[in-house]
């Protein structure tokens, strides 16, 4: 069987979430299936992780920087003709091969409208809506996006399938106390400190938990908190809250954060990360793999990724969040249950499993199995 599959987002730098997934999913792949033929269309030149992929994985990149996907991207899949097409981003392109399947991440832009632009707002909703009536098998990578799209868009249930991500798997060696200093000396972070990592927005819910540190600082702890992540929606109102605050000295806005945010993993004395709203939550996870206790949300995915291996907060409630992060830093038992239930929880997030339950559905719509 040809299978197309769209791994521009692999290609993009830096990766989040969806170009995470991109990459590891196709890596896993290659590792799994030698039989299946693929093209891996890129927007860009080819990841150095692709370059010592199996002869049956064909990188194929076709630089555009516009509307790729709805014109080199389509009429690459009309002269290929494969015998399956998969989006791992959920973009179809408009005029597309007729066997195609899809893995949808979150609606975010549904819940939280004001984050995004009008225009990219309305391109999400359209891909959104084309790809749930045009995929013939759709991929979710939470219970939660599932039901989302069941909600939202009247989607056939029996036509999506929840197959969860890969994670990291958990250190077998300790990050060199060295390694670990150094990156905290580059950052100017001195210890003892809480870890945030993601995109400085009001979905992500950084305001409160800068409200709720604040309380905790008011208190007496002697810790310091470090945002890692870029500017986003509702960052001016973070940045005010800080600024006024008299212990702005102790909260590092550290930037967007590469391969050193291992370091800053393992050097934290716990994870905060009450988001609002997320599909799926690799942050969880590649805190666990690092040995950090978390503080997340119960809402969305969050607790399907994090099960018992952290501790659940109401995420508007400020104080509850509070003291989710007070008894992290306090109670010493329940920090090594948490860091051990989050090594247990590593195990069920295997890229492996993932491929393979992906594989099984690209070789059902190549075979005309589902509608």
């Amino acid at each position: 069987m040809r299978i197309a599959i769209d791994a521009s987002p692999a290609a993009k730098r830096p990766r989040t979430g969806t170009e995470f997934y991109t990459l590891h999913l196709t890596i896993a792949l290659a590792d799994l299936d030698t039989y299946n033929e693929y093209t891996l269309f890129l927007n860009d030149e080819v990841p150095g992780e692709f370059v010592d992929l199996p002869g049956n994985f064909r990188p194929q990149p076709i630089p555009q920087r516009w509307l790729w996907a709805q014109t080199r991207l389509s009429r690459e899949l009309r002269r290929h003709g494969p015998d399956v097409f998969f989006a791992p981003a959920n973009i179809i392109p408009f005029l597309h091969p007729p066997r195609c399947a899809t893995t949808v991440h979150d609606v975010a832009f549904h819940h939280f409208p004001e984050c995004y632009s009008p225009f990219v707002r309305w391109y999400l909703e359209l891909t959104t809506r084309f790809a749930l009536g045009h995929a013939l098998k759709i991929i979710s990578v939470s219970k939660a996006t599932k039901e989302d799209l069941v909600q939202i868009y009247q989607a056939d249930p029996s036509r999506i399938e929840v197959i969860y991500p890969g994670g990291p798997h958990p250190r077998k060696r300790p990050l060199s106390p060295d390694a670990i200093a150094a990156t905290l000396r580059r950052y100017g972070i001195l210890r003892p400190f809480l870890l945030y990592l993601g995109r400085l927005e009001e979905k992500k819910n950084v305001a409160r938990i800068v409200e709720a540190f604040l309380q905790l600082k008011r208190q007496g702890i002697p810790h310091r908190l470090v945002l890692g992540g870029s500017p986003g929606m509702g960052f001016a109102r973070i940045k005010q809250l800080i600024e006024a605050s008299p212990f702005a000295q102790d909260i590092i806005l550290a930037g967007y954060v590469g391969k050193e945010k291992e370091q800053l993993y393992a050097g934290a004395d716990g994870f905060v990360f009450p988001s609002l709203y997320e599909g799926f939550g690799f942050p969880i996870l590649e805190a666990a793999a690092h040995g950090t206790p978390v503080v997340t949300s119960h809402s969305s995915s969050l607790p399907e990724v994090a099960g018992e291996a952290a501790l659940l907060v109401d995420p508007f409630d400020v104080d509850e969040i509070a003291e989710a992060i007070l008894r992290l830093i306090h109670d010493q038992k329940l920090r090594a249950q948490l860091v051990q239930r989050g090594y247990e929880r590593l195990s069920k997030f295997d890229w492996s499993n993932t491929a393979t339950k992906v594989l099984g559905v690209l070789e059902e719509v190549g075979r005309g199995g589902f509608r």
